[in-house]
């Protein structure tokens, strides 16, 4: 067989919601889909029976389980009803079998409801859990990892950090527990998705993928695509720190069109992430950082600043200083704006600094213009100094253009707007 693509879209069962979980597969491969993360929804699901009849529709369909999602309410670890804590530890042993069974790699648990970490003594006794049940996936040959999930134990980048620096402790080589990195749970936590990744580090075992919109956070698991988060910069973000599927989790129950629709979407991004050249300055720059640069031309500096940030985030090679580059020379084009002219001075230095490092061009962006008719403006803001930072002309901003075509967008007037 083919070796599949290192990352690929897949699909959890719990996105054809309320279809029964044996009937995905099916369904799954019908969409072109051929690996699956399996939510078991029910203590039923848990069986053997169950799961040896669901291996054989995997394997009917063509489809490989990478993961087996346990059902958070059946797995207490803090409950003060000793009963619920063991039978919830005895159904995890068999979601482990189970999870063996189907040639899973990963079991993913979200943990402790986040009121429960509250009570005193609640961490030590949840990370004992953690111990305890990466150990049990270990002899078995699976990995736990770890969710991050807005009302569960591990919502925030600071809940993250602190329990990377715990297991580290349990497993220094990665071997046995790690994260399920889900960017829409962050978002709905406030946490930014980007640093939340970067803190897992390098135990990142599962990725799902769903949407939200700012404007609608009561419409939860939405199809990626379908909401507001910054899919190309976060695709690049999860390839410099993951290899596997990338599991579909936004709900669209019967309505495989919707799948479809996300597939035109993030296909063509996961094939550019692939297949981006090694020298960073050879490939084509990213969405993200093309529209920055349209709107940094329109002298929309602010929204340039907040679209390239999320590229620079989820850059993890040295190519990400010439985001912050052109990032900061947009902030110090603000300040002045704004009539902060030591901020002005300041960012627009740095963003010349870093910019230059990339001259003459570099993902065909003339790098070198830039640089130097930013220092042309950097020299008379210097000479007007604060008391007549008025005076500046803002039609001498400088344009950002590339090599072969000239300005991105027709010059159009950056105090306008």
């Amino acid at each position: 067989m083919l070796e599949p693509p290192r990352l690929r879209l897949g699909l959890s069962t719990g996105a054809l919601y309320p279809t029964a979980t044996e009937d995905v597969p099916a369904l799954a491969a019908e969409a072109g889909l051929f690996d699956l993360e399996i939510m078991l929804q029910t203590p039923g699901e848990y069986g053997a029976a169950f799961i040896r009849d669901l291996a054989a529709r995997c394997r009917g369909a063509g489809c490989r389980v990478h993961a087996v999602h346990l059902w958070q309410e059946l797995h207490p670890v803090l409950s003060p009803y000793a009963r619920r804590v063991r039978e919830g530890r005895t159904l995890f042993g068999r979601a482990i079998e189970g999870a063996a069974e189907l040639g899973a790699k990963v079991v993913v648990w979200h943990g402790p409801k986040r009121a429960e970490m509250r009570a005193p003594a609640a961490q030590p006794h949840f990370l004992d859990a953690v111990a305890d049940r990466g150990e049990a996936c270990a002899a078995a040959g699976v990995r736990l990892a770890m969710e991050n999930v807005s009302w569960c134990a591990l919502a925030t980048v600071r809940d993250v950090l602190g329990f990377a620096a715990s297991i580290a402790e349990i497993d220094p080589r990665a071997e046995r527990i790690g994260f399920a990195f889900d960017p829409f749970q962050a978002a709905e936590t406030d946490a930014n998705p980007f640093m939340l990744l970067a803190a897992m580090e390098n135990r990142v075992f599962d990725v799902h993928l769903s949407d939200r919109r700012d404007d609608a956070p009561e419409q939860r698991h939405l199809s990626p695509g379908e909401g507001d988060l910054p899919w190309p910069a976060l695709l690049r973000a999860i390839a410099g720190a993951y290899s596997g599927p990338l599991m579909l989790e936004g709900t669209v129950g019967g309505d495989l069109a919707r799948i479809d629709a996300t597939r035109r979407l993030l296909d063509p991004i996961l094939r550019e992430v692939l297949e981006q050249a090694e020298t960073p300055c050879d490939g084509r720059p990213p969405a993200g950082l093309v529209e920055g640069i349209r709107l940094f031309n329109e002298g929309e500096f602010y929204a340039c600043h907040e679209v390239i940030e999320h590229e620079w985030h989820a850059e993890t090679r040295p190519i990400r200083r010439l985001y912050q580059g052109i990032l900061q020379i947009g902030v110090g084009f603000l300040h002045a704006l704004r009539g902060n002219h030591t901020g002005a001075l300041l960012l627009l230095g740095d963003g010349i600094e870093k910019t230059v490092d990339f001259a003459p061009s570099c993902l065909g962006i003339d790098t070198g213009r830039l640089a130097a008719e930013t220092q042309g403006a950097l020299e008379r803001l210097r000479v007007l100094g604060p008391e007549r930072l008025g005076e500046f002309d803002f039609s001498t901003v400088p344009r950002i253009r590339f090599v072969d075509d000239g300005a991105i967008e027709p010059p159009s007037a950056p105090g306008a707007r």
